[in-house]
């Protein structure tokens, strides 16, 4: 049984030096993610510091469209408002051409009546003489 014992023996030794080779290779392929493990951390704190960076970003947007959507109905109240006022001043001016026409009416016929009324004056007296 000793012979059976000593190859068992040859074939653990194989064995185990089969695994230590493997244990060698996985250590040497681990050596390079050890050394990646600083920058998985600095790469997930910047990646904190950035969705923090785009939380705030949307938050200003949003802020922002809030502030546009009120900005455009001021704006259109303002326009709709103005509209108005150009409305109103345009009959205003309306209104006044007419008072103007009135006025100057008056004194055109006021004059011409005037006028009719000396030169009717001026015949009677030429008549009378």
């Amino acid at each position: 049984m000793s012979q059976i014992q000593g190859v068992g023996d040859v074939q653990d030794v194989n064995t185990l030096v089969g695994l230590q080779i493997q244990l060698a290779r996985i250590e040497e392929t681990l050596k390079p993610l050890a050394a990646l493990v600083p920058s998985v951390a600095e790469v997930r704190d910047t990646s904190k510091e950035a969705l923090a960076c785009a939380q705030q970003v949307k938050d200003k947007l949003t802020t922002m469209e809030m502030e546009q959507s009120q900005t455009k109905v001021i704006a259109e109240e303002a326009l709709r408002k103005a509209n108005e006022a150009l409305k109103v001043q345009q009959e205003q001016a309306e209104g006044r051409k007419w008072v103007k026409r009135a006025f100057y009416g008056v004194i055109i016929a006021s004059s011409a009546t005037g006028l009719v009324a000396a030169v009717w004056a001026g015949f009677k007296l030429a008549a009378l003489n």
